[in-house]
Order: structure tokens, then C-alpha cells, then sequence
């Protein structure tokens, strides 16, 4: 009963990585505090931050690896 609720969450949540990298990969910027921290004086405005190419990359891998681990928790592998 668990396991098709959680799965399709997870499932969720990794098709949003998978099919909007940048914008997650932005908003990690525009939050991540070791950044806030080296920017203090700086002139550019936080929405600004755009992510490096590395990072969307990372993020669509991770969402698509999120999605195929939800299927399994889905199916009950």
C-alpha cells in the first residue's frame, strides 16, 4: 500500500530534476549560503546567479536517477 504512494512521489520528484535542471540548479544558487557569503559587496543581484553548465548536468543525472529508483520503489522491486 506504502510502496505505489511513495514511489510515485519519488517519481515526482526526480521528473522535476530530470525535465527542469536549470531552473532547480539556479535556485540552489540563488539559496546556497557559501555563496550569499563570497558575494557580501559584490554588485551583481542575487537573481542574476546563473549555474554553471556542470551543475545543471549534475542535477538532470540526479533526477533522472531519483526517477528510476522511484519506479523501483514503485513496482516493488
Amino acid at each position: 500500500m506504502v510502496n505505489p504512494v511513495l514511489g510515485t512521489l519519488v517519481i515526482a520528484v526526480g521528473l522535476a530534476g530530470a525535465f527542469w535542471p536549470y531552473k532547480l540548479a539556479r535556485f540552489e544558487e540563488q539559496i546556497d549560503s557559501e555563496e550569499q557569503i563570497d558575494s557580501i559587496g559584490s554588485k551583481r543581484s542575487w537573481y542574476s546567479v546563473e549555474p554553471a553548465d556542470w551543475k545543471v548536468a549534475v542535477n538532470r543525472a540526479v533526477g533522472i536517477a531519483v526517477t528510476l529508483f522511484g519506479l523501483l520503489i514503485f513496482f516493488d522491486v
